[in-house]
């Protein structure tokens, strides 16, 4: 299928499983109401839950665990010991106990908290640590009194596989890094850490048949030559993930995304060579790391076109199943037999298969637009609309472009907003039945699925403020924030049209009016999905939106303002705006009919090298600048006045490969509220 029809095919999907979805109504598993009124905030949440009226006062405690679970006894205690900061197992306090349970599954648990003290049930260790990952969430800390409301909790997640992907191939992630990653990972209940750790760039597996492999000279010299992981330090992360309950999938990439295997080799993968050296790569591997601490491998297989594409992955397959590994490959990728555990990355797989599928399809952090990322992940279920046999799904992290400093990449990019979004995608999973028109768009205000959102945002929220809050979490509320929406005019000619603000206008024989809607970032047509609220448009047309602040007081707020959100997959995008200007392409923006000051650009007007297809290698080395993101760069300084303030827009679609969208975001809401209408 073409990438034309792939799009057509997106599009008519999308607006029929759209109105099925809200023909059916929002069905979940839970109502807004029951998760608003719930006492903590739990992400992912829980099943099944019953709150009690009361909270158990914590002090000391003693802790008795099943003889069955006894070899997890260190494990468990050190858990307790971090919930209980004045823990003593030999203290009088909380009575907490550790039963077995063989009818459990093995990931479930029971969390009973009463004044009888704490109960969990599990039949193995990561029941037991999920149970007490959750405990964790429960510590409600009021006037320096400790507590937890009292529970039943039943609890399972509703896929085996929730995983989390970081690419180390093109930017190294330190080991410190990586388990700091792992630890939030635990702490959300993910299972599975896919760690791609081969691509164009450099070789980050230590070899000793081929040391020429992690040479820095054989390396892109901008991305971190000679540096790589040895394998005492992979087994300490797959020891350090296991503590965690977290099976690591690494990922060694073929026969494609090996530029500095050829550089280092000589020869391509896929040649005769190439599948030799593979094979003796692989059993090194296998070799160092026992099945034991790493039953599964992925070797990619994707974004390649090779003439011997079925002698070799069926090739590489059987060396990898020698060494007693599950596969993984790609999808779309090589074909494979249906043993093989297909990842779904770009459209959706639509022949129904025989084989287990991995879903990372419109997950991509490093491609997302920060709010509306929350939003798309919110609703769309892990597998929908897939036919296979879905197993769950991985969250994928690909800072492509180069970095100046790995926590760069955390700044740029919404990965902690994600883990928790996802988290609760993986293990709640509160309703199956997506609706694509949400993916791009705010739900209408009022509406079951508004409401369910909302409620979502406080619980988001109140994990950046406490769990995140000495990270970057690149989220702020949406659903408080109305504006009205107008167009499309042809060039500028709604700049005269829309000198008087009235209910409706004649334009070009059709009379068009303001459309309300909610959020931060308004989009118009997402570059890659084709999907938005003008996502029919052809470029050389501008949209404009509007909106009213209404202030406590005179004021200055600090407020984050973009027209385009750049993908952080590739450096294409409209550019760096002219000095004295917001956008490349025209945009602008005005309170109460003054323009807000733009930001002083460096590099005024820049432009990529390449204006569509994949950037330049040359551009992608450039690593990004604080100015590039809204989220990055110091916010504007705007001023209101006391009582009502006008907000007005203007967005022109300028280039075929702008994300067509604009931002806005007052830091802080304190004394201020929107209103499309002034009500």
């Amino acid at each position: 299928m073409t990438q034309k029809l792939r799009y057509v095919f997106l599009f008519l999907n999308c607006i029929m499983l759209s109105s099925i979805a809200q023909e059916n109504h929002f069905i979940t598993k839970f109502s807004a109401e029951e998760l608003k009124n719930a006492p903590v905030k739990l992400i992912p949440y829980p099943q099944e839950v019953k709150w009690g009226a009361k909270s158990l006062k914590l002090s000391g405690c003693s802790l008795q665990i099943n003889p069955e679970l006894s070899g997890y006894h260190v494990a468990i205690e050190n858990e307790i010991r971090e919930i209980f900061s004045n823990y003593s197992s030999n203290k009088s306090g909380v009575n907490i106990v550790v039963e077995f349970d063989p009818d459990l599954k093995a990931e479930a648990y029971n969390l009973n908290v009463s004044k009888k003290g704490i109960e969990i049930e599990a039949s193995s260790a990561s029941g037991v640590f999920y149970a007490l990952q959750t405990l964790k969430q429960m510590v409600l800390v009021n006037d320096d009194k400790t507590a937890i409301p009292y529970c039943r909790i039943s609890d399972y997640p509703q896929h085996s596989v929730r995983g989390y992907m970081i690419d180390v191939g093109r930017n190294y992630q330190s080991m410190e890094s990586l388990k700091k990653q792992l630890d939030f990972m635990a702490m959300y209940k993910f299972n599975t850490f896919h760690w791609h750790l081969t691509d164009r760039p450099a070789w980050r597996i230590e070899s000793n048949v081929y040391p020429q492999l992690t040479y820095a000279s054989n390396h892109w010299q901008t991305r971190d030559p000679g540096v790589f992981y040895t394998y005492e330090e992979i087994r300490d992360i797959i020891a350090y993930a296991k503590e965690r309950h977290i099976t690591v999938i690494p990922e060694i990439d073929m026969p494609g995304h090996s530029d500095s295997f050829k550089l280092a080799m000589g020869f391509t993968m896929e040649s005769e060579k190439g599948m030799k050296a593979l094979t003796n790569i692989l059993n090194e591997f296998f070799q160092e790391i026992p099945k034991e601490d790493c039953p599964i491998i992925h070797i990619g297989s994707d974004e390649v076109k090779i003439p011997n594409q079925e002698e070799f992955i069926e090739h590489m397959v059987n060396v990898c199943k020698q060494g007693g590994r599950e596969v993984v490959i790609w999808n779309p990728g090589l074909e494979a037999t249906d043993d093989v555990v297909r990842q779904t990355w770009e459209d959706k797989d639509i022949k129904k298969g025989n084989f287990r599928e991995i879903d990372s399809w419109l997950n991509y952090v490093n491609t997302a637009e920060p709010m509306v990322q929350i939003q798309r992940l919110f609703f769309k279920p892990i597998g929908y609309p897939s036919p296979n046999k879905v197993i769950g799904g991985t969250l994928c992290f690909w800072p492509d472009v180069n970095l100046r400093h790995e926590s760069d990449a955390f700044e740029q990019n919404p990965v902690y907003s994600s883990i928790a979004t996802y988290a609760w995608k993986a293990w709640t999973a509160d309703f199956e039945v997506g609706i694509p028109e949400y993916y791009t768009k705010m739900p209408p205000k009022g509406g079951e699925a508004y409401k369910y959102f909302s409620v979502f945002e406080d619980y988001l929220l109140k994990h950046k403020h406490t769990i995140f809050k000495a990270e970057p979490f690149l989220y702020f509320r949406q659903n408080d924030k109305e504006w009205n929406l107008i167009g499309a005019f042809n060039g500028d000619e709604g700049d005269e049209i829309l000198r008087e603000i009235k209910h409706n206008y004649e334009y070009n024989g059709k009379t068009i009016k303001w459309e309300k809607v909610i959020g931060n970032t308004l989009v118009f047509n997402e570059r890659h999905m084709k999907m938005g609220y003008f996502d029919r448009e052809k470029k050389g047309v501008a949209v404009y939106a509007l909106t009213y602040i209404h202030s406590d007081k005179e004021r200055e707020i600090d407020a984050m303002i973009g027209f385009e959100t750049a993908e952080r997959a590739n450096k294409i995008h409209s550019g760096i705006p002219f000095k004295g200007t917001w956008d490349q392409n025209g945009g602008n923006i005005w309170v109460n009919d003054e323009q807000i000051t733009p930001p002083d650009w460096k590099d005024a007007g820049w432009k990529s090298e390449k204006r569509k297809g994949w950037g330049s290698k040359a551009d992608q080395e450039v690593p990004w600048e604080k100015q590039d993101f809204y989220w990055t760069r110091n916010p504007s300084k705007i001023k209101l006045k006391k009582g009502w303030n006008k907000v007005f827009a203007k967005i022109p679609y300028g280039s075929n490969y702008q994300n067509w969208m604009f931002t806005f975001i007052p830091v802080e809401m304190d004394g201020i509220r929107f209103s499309a209408d002034k009500k």
